[in-house]
């Protein structure tokens, strides 16, 4: 059985579509009602393990919490 022809309507709703589906990847966005988180960026530069603040060494600890650093 073959499938049947679309119309120029379902073919232009198609088009727009994926023209919108595109233009979500291409800013990384999760489509509506995906209900996905967009992952976080990137942090810059180490941050300490115990506070998790940016990493200030003083004397081998982390200047903030005083966490020995490994």
């Amino acid at each position: 059985m073959a499938p049947r022809a679309l119309s120029l309507r379902e073919v232009v709703e198609r088009l727009r579509i994926l023209e919108e589906r595109v233009a979500r990847l291409e800013v990384k966005r999760a489509p509506p009602g995906d209900g996905r988180a967009a992952s976080a960026p990137a942090r810059a530069g180490p941050r300490c393990e115990g506070c998790g603040l940016p990493l200030r060494k003083r004397r081998g600890r982390c200047a903030e919490c005083g966490r020995p650093l490994v």
